[in-house]
């Protein structure tokens, strides 16, 4: 059998087992780093389909292996398990029964599909060379995330290479977006405290107003990315919050106000010329004014860049299954699969789950109206075991 024949009988015992795991996930959501019955659900199925589950890993982290016993690459596959804070909207029988949580990014799809995946590698060993490991992530919606504590504890040491699956409201079904090179945005959170001297409106002489200046910081931020940054760097820096005083009481000056926002860049070079730079201009308007300032800069996730080689194997499992590759669009989206890939070669992949004929399948992520078409797990599925077969014709 050629490779689009072997993932179909493959996969083809799934159809129903994918929607059951996937309903249930749905209507069961959990937050960064809260995914405690997401664990156990995920335990109690691999226990049931007889994979190991590989110990020294902290939190809600799990992590099966499946030796094969015979000399090959240890493959890895990762699915994120965690939701959002978001209160669904939609008619569904499976639609989310804990008020203000959705899984509305598609993670409930990426837990579901390695299970199976896990499943019929354990029920094929035959289709096996070397290891496969099956990472099941918890916090990437989150800072600091999931993956670097993972990694940190060594999920990775033994790994040669790695993939990622992740469904996607933006491409139809029957498409694969994968490209080489930074392919998300690096992601980070500026807070800047501002602290100044409280008092009574009616006698802002002798008070150290911190607002006028939270806004001048804001203001002299957005200026940053034209100014200091080359124009061939794809960067983005937005303030998002500007916050201090009590509506409550407007004949309050108060002490301190706070400016927060986020910044991304494709690459991971321009984040320290940007975190410099924010520390540098809000210092030094602060100190215009006679005030103190603490910037906090948090780094969140590096960006994604995807290796040819892993890219190219993704590529040809594509065009086997007869897939469409996604024409090379570059976007400032976060994803903490970039730790993996500071380690070992690997490459993150899109499966299209979008319906033109229903304009729901479209909605973006994030968003409490967030559905797929559900023949896109079997695709996503399929995607897999083909990336798994490819990988493994090309190492011989």
């Amino acid at each position: 059998m050629n490779i689009k024949e072997q993932a179909a009988a493959l996969a083809a015992p799934y159809e129903q087992t994918i929607l059951e795991y996937r309903h249930y996930l749905h209507a069961h959501p959990e937050l960064s780093f809260e995914e405690f019955g997401t664990v156990a659900f995920i335990r109690e199925h691999l226990a049931q389909s007889g994979v190991a589950e590989e110990p020294g890993y902290s939190g809600n982290a799990v992590v099966g292996v499946i030796d094969s016993g015979i000399p090959g690459p240890t493959i890895a596959f990762r699915a994120d398990i965690d939701a959002l804070p978001v209160d669904e909207d939609n008619d569904l029988p499976y639609r989310s029964t804990v008020p203000g949580v959705m899984h509305a990014c598609g993670h409930d799809c990426h837990a579901a599909i390695l299970l199976c995946l896990a499943d019929l590698m354990n029920k094929n060993r035959d289709i096996l060379k070397g290891k496969v490991k099956f990472i099941f992530q918890p916090a990437e919606e989150k800072f600091p995330g999931g993956a670097v504590t993972l990694c940190q504890e060594g999920v990775m040491k033994d790994v040669d290479y790695i993939f990622g699956c992740h469904v996607a409201s933006a491409h139809p079904l029957g498409t694969v977006d994968c490209f080489a090179g930074p392919a998300s945005g690096a992601c980070s959170e500026f807070n800047i405290h501002i602290i100044g001297k409280g008092g009574h409106s009616s006698s802002p002489d002798k008070a150290l107003n911190p607002l006028p200046v939270a806004c001048a910081v804001g203001t002299a931020l957005t200026t940053l990315r034209p100014e200091k940054l080359a124009p061939s760097t794809v960067a983005v820096l937005s303030v998002t919050s500007i916050r201090g005083g009590d509506p409550k009481y407007l004949n309050v000056i108060p002490d301190d106000a706070w400016v927060s926002g986020d910044t991304r860049a494709l690459g991971n070079e321009a984040m320290d010329t940007i975190f410099a730079e924010i520390k540098r201009i809000s210092e030094g308007i602060c100190a215009a004014y006679g005030l103190e300032c603490d910037a906090q800069l948090l780094f969140g996730f590096p960006s994604c860049v995807h290796s040819e080689r892993e890219v190219g194997i993704v590529h040809k499992a594509a065009e086997a299954l007869g897939f469409e590759i996604a024409p090379k669009k570059l976007s400032m989206g976060a994803e903490d699969f970039s730790f993996y890939e500071l380690e070992k070669p690997g490459a993150f992949f899109h499966v299209g789950v979008a319906d033109p004929e229903r304009p729901i399948t479209s909605t973006p992520h994030h968003n409490c109206h967030f559905q797929i078409d559900e023949r896109g797990l079997m695709d996503a599925l399929r995607m897999e075991i083909a990336v798994y077969l490819q990988a493994l014709a090309e190492e011989n």
